[in-house]
């Protein structure tokens, strides 16, 4: 049993939820529906089938969820003669969504009342029974509640103010054997908005100590807007290498739009303190922060160079990804909305850096701007056609970063 799974059942059972997991049917031997595993995280796949329907007839599937009111999808696929339906591998001939997926359900759920799925702790923290119903001719014939642990039970965080830090660290609730790769995760750029909150503890419930970085400071310090002291991210760093379980030679950096050219400098000028990179969703070079040029990073107070604006795409602006040991993971989206030459950025950093063995660079055609959110929820998805690119882009990005993260070291002995 995987350790997200134990964790999973653990946290469950602490909620007292482990008594609503299963399956019930119609009749013995009739329709029903198979749930692989149950509980599940809810930053991992659910594998779940209807067995024993009457072939050559339509099935529609419904999913309700009460989380912070009424939430609901459902979908019909056409019954083939085995009387099996599987999610993963059958493409619904009605649905919000197009092509085979098992969690198609999951993250197309809409409220009744028409609001938008915007709270990290209601899609991501907060514990859900997803209650599954099966009808065919207007005749419920099975139904089944799916459990998804969340991350305020499956992965707690620690406030942190060591040596200056105002942070959160996410170690994972069952240690596995042997030291594991950190994840230093940078909120992003703006105060008071910790973005990586969600990215840090889904990474420590994948089984990652993660250390959630709040780049401003504490609460109330004045800094120079969007400008991040080096050493700040240094003691950062040292801080997360020196905690238990902890692998110290393999030290990942990662953030996201504004928060992934940081990522991306610190893994280049430090290649002997960040082994890896994870930075989808940003430049590959360091922009100023803008409307009024201040630097994006400082040294001893000193700026360090960077490009004014995000317009032209330079080779001389992209950072020397060569000088970054380990995997790199760099993403951009076809629609992004709020860096709309996202991928002219990523295109160049792959031709003046190909994508070495381990390295992932992933392009998420039609996606907008929030791809790199973990994926299976319907958390900060656009309304129209670009929800399933944008999903799609959630789900590859966090399989390369879980690639990244268990790919073999190439430290030399280790």
């Amino acid at each position: 049993m995987r350790a997200s799974r134990i964790v999973a059942a653990l946290a469950v059972a602490a909620v007292g939820l482990a008594s609503l997991a299963g399956c019930t049917t119609a009749r013995a031997g009739g329709p029903r529906f198979v749930v692989e595993a149950n509980p599940t995280g809810v930053w991992e796949p659910a594998r779940i089938s209807l067995h024993g329907l009457p072939p050559g007839g339509r099935v529609t599937i419904t999913a309700v969820a009460q989380t912070g009111g009424t939430w609901s999808s459902h979908a019909v696929y056409a019954v083939p003669p085995d009387g099996e339906v599987d999610l993963a591998r059958q493409a619904p001939v009605e649905a919000p969504f197009s092509g085979a997926d098992p969690m198609g359900l999951f993250w197309t759920m809409r409220r009744a009342d028409g609001g938008a799925a915007t709270s990290d702790q209601t899609w991501g923290g907060a514990t859900v029974s997803v209650g599954l119903s099966a009808t065919i001719g207007g005749l419920r014939v099975a139904s089944t509640h799916v459990q998804r642990v969340g991350l305020t039970a499956a992965a707690p965080a620690a406030a942190v103010f060591d040596d200056g830090l105002s942070a959160d660290y996410f170690a994972p609730v069952l240690r596995p054997e042997g030291l594991r790769p950190g994840v230093l995760v940078l909120d992003g750029t703006d105060p008071g908005t910790p973005t990586g909150v969600l990215a840090a503890a889904t990474l420590s419930a994948m089984g990652y100590p993660a250390l959630d970085l709040s780049t401003f400071g504490s609460a109330g310090q004045l800094e120079p807007r969007r400008t991040v002291p080096a050493e700040r991210l240094l003691a950062a760093v040292d801080w997360l290498k020196s905690q238990p379980g902890v692998d110290d030679q393999r030290i990942f950096v990662m953030g996201t739009s504004r928060g992934a050219q940081l990522a991306l400098w610190l893994a280049v000028a430090h290649p002997g303190l960040v082994y890896g990179a994870i930075a989808p969703g940003g430049t590959t070079g360091l922009v100023c922060p803008s409307p009024v040029p201040n630097p994006a990073i400082t040294v001893g107070g000193a700026w360090v160079p960077c490009t004014t604006g995000t317009t032209d795409v330079r080779a001389s602006s992209v950072l020397d990804l060569g000088r970054i040991r380990g995997p790199v993971v760099l993403g951009c989206a076809g629609s992004d909305e709020q860096l709309t030459n996202g991928c002219t950025w990523m295109d160049e950093a792959a031709r003046l850096w190909p994508a070495r063995p381990g390295d992932t660079y992933v392009r998420a055609a039609g996606a907008e701007h929030l791809f790199y959110t973990p994926p299976y929820t319907p958390l900060n998805l656009p309304d129209d056609a670009a929800a399933q690119a944008t999903e799609r882009g959630r789900e590859a990005v966090w399989r390369a970063i879980a690639a990244a993260l268990t790919a073999p070291s190439t430290v030399p002995g280790h």
